[in-house]
């Protein structure tokens, strides 16, 4: 497999990158669509936040507000006022809520809305720079990015992320639907977004993985898989892909062949520290923990049982990542059990995530660990306060079947936290001999290697060791590496576009 085209082109990384194109005299103008970054704390969510960023020391970027789920908003024209481009951000903010219309109008709406080809990009108005950093950015960006991320012009349409979905599974035949981008050298969407752009525009769909495909019993049905090549399979034939690995790359060409010339690798980037280590020192993990502890396993809305109690100093390790069936969780918690019977009564198991998809089995086999404190549930953990909850772990674990890149364990790294990973293809090309590994189908080789990091005395010498290769690791995904890999990208882009507009199209 050739990953020419990047800083991360291969299994070794810098070493066997190609060299980059020249830079232009002046920087990429570059629509990035941030419809998911109000979509929690951690994976693609946060993946579109730092690249955003990043984008803002190497190119032009503009952010576009684009809701999720199906709306009831009215259609945006180009001079669209400010309550407009505010209903977007209201949308934005709802995620993937749908609209509360009446029985009677959904349908009517819904088809209107399948058939409508054509879209326009109304400015944000001033005074709305606030809300677009809490809903966007503020879960991930520190405050001192703050001003050069809302320096950026922004640009809204009420074409939704779930119509695009509708109209190329349902409305193929009507072609794809137009977004009024002219005068931008390139748009970027978080996920692939089959849209047609005006001439000299270049599409750029960030591709993290094949799981609905791949990893069909861990999705919440056959229509995703469907769903997910038909987006692939529906960009136009000039459309880059940024895929976040070389295996991500490999899942895109599962989906479609095609996508081969104009595929490149562009990893995931890691924020930098939420917090100086320093200032760690004066939060208590206690607290932390209690802050933000859920007894959902108990029962919906339940609370602290009878006589239970705060946790202490006691030993834990963290998992961070959505309850859902590719995390593997069960596998983890059997784990879990054994170490804890067997060389470390004392340990905990720190769950941070929210509910996903199909988590009643995990929650009923959480619930005795729950009730007797020996398994903690948190959500709403802000960076900070994970960064502290992983530098006092013990190791965090990620179990996961599947993963396109996987950013908790490298934030983990960071902390200076030792990892415990599967054995998928993507760790050992990110982390290499940093991290130690098991078969995520064997129960026994996680709970030995957890008993290596977690007993009651761990392995002499382990973490030191572990902790010696880190420094390698994270070199090769600061935001100023990976940003550098983001602009040689948009220079290629500016090869694959056709004529540019000379002046922003406005209207449709």
């Amino acid at each position: 497999m050739d990953f020419k085209g990047s800083a991360f082109d291969g299994v070794e990384g810098r070493e066997a990158c190609l060299a980059r194109p020249p830079p232009s005299l002046t920087r990429a103008r570059v629509l990035v669509d941030l419809s998911h970054a109000a979509a929690g704390h951690v994976g693609i969510a946060q993946d579109i936040r730092l690249v955003f960023r990043m984008l803002c020391d190497v190119a032009e970027p503009s952010g576009l507000l684009m809701p999720t789920g199906r709306h009831d908003l009215p259609r945006l024209r180009a001079d669209a006022d400010a309550a407009a481009t505010a209903a977007v951000l209201h949308w934005m903010a709802r995620n993937w809520s749908n609209a509360p219309l009446r029985r009677g109008l959904r349908v009517p709406g819904e088809v209107r809305a399948q058939l409508r080809s054509g879209f326009a990009l109304a400015p944000m108005a001033a005074g709305q720079e606030d809300a677009v950093w809490r809903i966007l950015f503020a879960a991930t960006l520190a405050p001192a990015d703050r001003a050069v991320v809302l320096a950026r012009p922004f640009w809204a349409t009420d074409l939704a992320v779930a119509r695009i979905i509708d109209r190329n599974l349902r409305g193929r035949r009507l072609g794809l639907q137009r977004l009024a981008a002219g005068g931008f050298e390139a748009a970027l969407f978080c996920m692939p977004r089959p849209v047609a752009l005006p001439a000299g525009v270049t599409p750029i769909m960030r591709f993290h993985d094949a799981v609905p495909v791949t990893d069909t019993d861990t999705v919440v049905s056959w229509q995703a898989g469907v769903a997910h090549q038909a987006l692939v399979r529906a960009c136009p034939a000039g459309t880059m892909f940024a895929c976040d690995s070389p295996q991500a790359l490999e899942a895109l060409l599962v989906l479609d062949p095609r996508r081969a010339r104009l595929a490149h690798v562009v990893p995931c980037a890691v924020a930098p520290p939420a917090v100086a280590a320093e200032a760690l020192a004066a939060l208590e993990t206690g607290a932390v923990i209690t802050r933000h502890l859920s007894f959902r396993a108990l029962g919906e809305g339940a609370a602290a049982p009878a006589g239970w109690q705060a946790p202490g100093d006691a030993p834990y390790v963290i998992a961070v990542s959505t309850v859902e069936p590719r995390k593997n969780y069960p596998a983890l918690l059997a784990a879990f059990e054994r170490v804890r019977a067997r060389v470390n009564p004392a340990l905990r198991l720190v769950i941070v995530g929210g509910l996903g998809w199909r988590d009643e089995g995990v929650m009923a086999a959480m619930r005795a660990g729950v009730a007797s404190g020996a398994i903690l549930h948190l959500t709403g953990v802000p960076s900070d306060e994970l960064q502290l909850l992983m530098a006092r772990a013990r190791c965090l674990v990620s179990a996961s079947f599947n993963e396109g890149f996987g950013l908790p364990p490298l934030e983990a790294l960071q902390a200076g936290c030792p990892v415990l990973l599967s054995e998928l293809a993507v760790y050992r090309w990110i982390f290499g001999e940093a991290a130690l590994y098991f078969d995520p189908y064997d129960v026994e080789a996680l709970a030995g290697q957890m008993a290596r990091l977690a007993g009651e005395v761990p392995e002499a010498g382990l973490r030191e060791a572990l902790a010696a290769r880190r420094a390698a690791v994270l070199a090769r995904f600061r935001p100023d590496e990976v940003a550098g890999a983001w602009e040689a990208l948009l220079e290629r882009a500016r090869g694959v576009a056709g004529p540019k507009q000379s002046a922003m199209e406005t209207s449709i």
